[in-house]
C-alpha cells in the first residue's frame, strides 16, 4: 500500500512540475491540456517512425502544432496554424 500512495504522490508532484513549465508557454493550459500535449507527442514520434523519411521541419512543425493540439481544452498559443 505504502508504495501505490508513494507512486501517487510522486505523479502529482510531476504533473504540477511539468504543469508549470507548460503553463509558460500557455497559461490557461490545466492537467488535461497537458496529458493532451505528451499524448500528441508521442502519437507524433510512433508515426514518424513508421513513415520512410523525416517530413521538411516546416511541415513537421504543423504535425506537431495539430497534433499535440487535438484533445486540449484550451487553445495553444504555438505561433504555427494547425489547421
Amino acid at each position: 500500500m505504502t508504495n501505490a500512495a508513494n507512486l501517487a504522490f510522486f505523479m502529482v508532484n510531476l504533473s504540477h512540475h511539468l504543469l508549470a513549465d507548460f503553463r509558460f508557454f500557455s497559461p490557461e493550459s490545466g492537467i488535461i491540456d497537458l496529458k493532451a500535449h505528451y499524448r500528441g507527442f508521442r502519437y507524433v514520434h510512433e508515426i514518424l517512425k513508421m513513415l520512410p523519411a523525416i517530413p521538411e521541419p516546416i511541415l513537421l512543425t504543423q504535425i506537431f502544432a495539430k497534433l499535440t493540439s487535438l484533445g486540449r481544452i484550451h487553445t495553444a498559443s504555438t505561433g504555427v496554424d494547425p489547421s
